[in-house]
């Protein structure tokens, strides 16, 4: 199983950079108003003072922005607030087939913990310690196997996987 020490670079994950920078910059932006609107600061460009809604505004976009950007992908599916009609767990058995350095893979896992509500806890094997599993997966993982029947092969999609969620009668 892949670990937060050992799992590799992964673009979505390295966007932190970009949220830190829209976040700070939207404070340091936040400050300059609220100092402009308390002191009147001096030696500004002239589109400091024509356009002062626009600044304040592009702070608290720029604060809003970084805030969403530094989200772990995890939390932005908990913030639709989707749950189904019907409470209860789903299935009996998640077993979900990973390869070392597979970032859908991560994902897929974030994403079943996100909606642990209704599935119970996924358990992760590596495909690359049995030759037999190498063999029927190979590199189409991550494979999610819910009471034995695969449900995803490749990415797993938070719709198709909510619709599951909702087509499945409670245990």
């Amino acid at each position: 199983m892949v670990t937060a020490e050992t799992a590799p670079s992964h673009p979505a994950r390295d966007r932190g950079w970009f949220g830190s920078l829209l976040l700070f910059g939207g404070i340091a932006l936040l400050v300059l108003c609220v100092i402009q609107s308390v002191t009147g600061l001096r030696g500004m460009p002239r589109s400091w003072y024509t356009n002062r809604p626009l600044w304040w505004t592009f702070s608290l976009a720029g604060i809003g922005a970084g805030a969403y950007w530094l989200l772990p992908p995890g939390d932005r599916v908990r913030q639709t607030w989707w749950r189904p009609s019907r409470s209860g767990l789903r299935f009996r058995q998640l077993m979900v087939y990973t390869r070392g350095g597979c970032h859908l893979c991560d994902d897929a896992l974030e994403l079943l913990a996100a909606h642990r509500r209704w599935l119970p806890d996924a358990v992760a094997v590596d495909v690359d310690h049995d030759p037999r599993l190498v063999e029927k997966y190979g590199n189409c993982v991550p494979v999610v196997v819910c009471d034995g029947k695969v449900r995803f092969r490749g990415r797993v999609a938070p719709e198709l996987l909510r619709r599951l969620i909702e087509g499945t009668p409670p245990l």
